[in-house]
């Protein structure tokens, strides 16, 4: 955004242009440098810890570690009991960001979404939570406070 204001380029299918071109670049340089580094070892199978992340039935493979309760999948009374009314607020502060979206408004989207998706994995993912259901829940009030005002008939 800031090189289109620079530039002056205010036309919505230019910025959309220039944004698909940018991240083109950015892809064909990351694909660039994966393929250079393929061949000599350096990306190694997934460790049983990530893909404890992503398949349900795989876990780390320690007994021991699997055991402990901070490695365990988050339930509903986890979530109230370290986030608490943020709980009930930011859900509604999510699906409220995705009226007028622009970059805060995604990025506080996929933040919550990869938050919520991490921590219902394990429990003690919950913090990472934490700030982004803050501020969903200051969405919430904030369309809490702009219907009062508008009620108030200024």
């Amino acid at each position: 955004n800031v090189y289109c204001r620079v530039k002056k380029i205010s036309d919505p299918d230019q910025v959309f242009k220039l944004r698909v071109q940018a991240f083109s670049l950015g892809a064909g340089v990351a694909a660039a440098v994966a393929a250079s580094l393929y061949p000599t070892g350096y990306f190694g199978p997934l460790s049983s810890r990530v893909r404890g992340l992503f398949v349900q039935h795989t876990r780390t493979g320690n007994p021991l570690v699997d055991s402990v309760a901070e490695h365990q999948p988050a339930s509903a009374n986890a979530y109230y009991q370290y986030l608490y009314s943020a709980c009930y607020l930011a859900p509604i502060g999510f699906v409220r960001i995705f009226f007028g979206l622009h970059d805060s408004k995604y990025f506080l989207g996929l933040y919550g979404a990869i938050a919520y998706f991490f921590s219902a994995k394990m429990v003690r993912l919950i913090i990472l939570l934490g700030p982004v259901a803050s501020a969903l829940s200051g969405v919430a009030v904030a369309l809490l406070f702009e219907w009062a005002v508008d009620q108030l008939n200024f």
